[in-house]
């Protein structure tokens, strides 16, 4: 196990723990991103732990605007 992966455990759980939940929450909301993930290569790279949106076609980017406009107007 290399330094940065000993470092970057607890890190690594949240963001996976994280991205469980925005998937559930995406997934509720009938959005898919279909590139969603964590991107691991930059993370064990730099240390630097990111969630990868991915791209998505238009039509699943305005309902993910919907969406957000509609949890934001609460």
């Amino acid at each position: 196990m290399s330094m940065i992966d000993k470092v970057t455990a607890e890190d690594r759980r949240d963001a996976a723990d994280i991205l469980d939940d925005l998937q559930a929450v995406l997934h509720a909301a009938d959005v898919k991103l279909p590139s969603l993930g964590i991107d691991w290569h930059s993370a064990k790279a730099t240390g630097v732990i990111l969630i990868d949106l991915g791209a998505a076609r238009p039509d699943v980017i305005e309902r993910l605007v919907l969406v957000l406009r509609r949890g934001m107007a609460r």
